[in-house]
């Protein structure tokens, strides 16, 4: 059998071959990275002559696309739908630190003599009311990352009275007509979420109650994987007997 000639490139993680004058082959299947950032199998298979000494061995990207496949039809690019990783050391305080680190480094005018409020972060929507466990949370962890840098935190959902009950003896409360009537506060951290595949952009401000003049501003990314671990945990609480 003889062989006019035959090409061996690689074309975007695809190998092709070109043959001629060549009948006896055997096929092995090709993979392609699209300029979506979708991996797909080359519908066509790979013609390889028999004897040429040509042997097609898999590497990386086929033991990725197989995996891939085992969990759900096609690779999903991470610049385009988020990172999720296995295990993490990040959490959502490291986060709230680099936040309140990037609010005091550019606070005009904010002295540890200002009481300061911490509000819940909500979704950028028309009500500007929509609160989330992200919002939450995060508003929980900025009241201890703010105070170590000396600010002098309030809370103002202290109510007028301690509750005693058998379940334990509570103060805290988001009742209105419990809440102390006289809470004196000089600023308020406040903020927005702005939510995509990829993660929530997190815009914070403190702002002044007297003139409501903003005193300080700065903005995180918190990945999605973040927040998902968030809702998870949430909801596991929630649903527990």
């Amino acid at each position: 059998m003889e062989f006019k000639g035959y090409i061996l490139g690689a074309v975007t993680g695809a190998l092709i071959l070109s043959l001629s004058g060549c009948s006896s082959t055997q096929s092995v299947g090709s993979f392609w990275l699209g300029d979506d950032g979708e991996i797909s199998h080359d519908a066509q298979p790979v013609p390889v002559p028999k004897g040429s000494g040509l042997v097609y061995t898999p590497d990386s990207r086929d033991r990725e696309y197989q995996q891939h496949l085992a969990v759900e039809p096609g690779y999903r690019d991470p610049l385009r739908s988020g990172f999720s990783p296995s295990q993490t050391h990040k959490q959502l305080n490291d986060y709230a630190s680099q936040l309140a680190m990037a609010l005091m480094d550019k606070t005009t005018r904010l002295t540890q003599n200002d009481r300061v409020g911490v509000t819940s972060f909500v979704r950028l929507t028309e009500s500007l009311s929509e609160g989330t466990v992200l919002g939450n949370q995060l508003s929980e962890n900025l009241i201890a990352e703010l105070q170590d840098f000396g600010l002098a935190m309030v809370d103002f959902k202290l109510a007028g009275n301690i509750t005693v009950t058998p379940y334990g003896d509570f103060v805290l409360s988001r009742d209105a007509n419990r809440l102390a009537k006289q809470v004196g506060i000089d600023h308020v951290v406040t903020g927005t979420l702005i939510e995509d595949d990829r993660g929530v952009r997190v815009n914070a401000r403190i702002v002044s109650m007297q003139d409501k003049q903003i005193v300080a501003s700065a903005n995180i990314y918190i990945p999605a994987f973040i927040v998902m671990d968030l809702n998870k945990a949430t909801s596991m609480v929630s649903t527990a007997p």
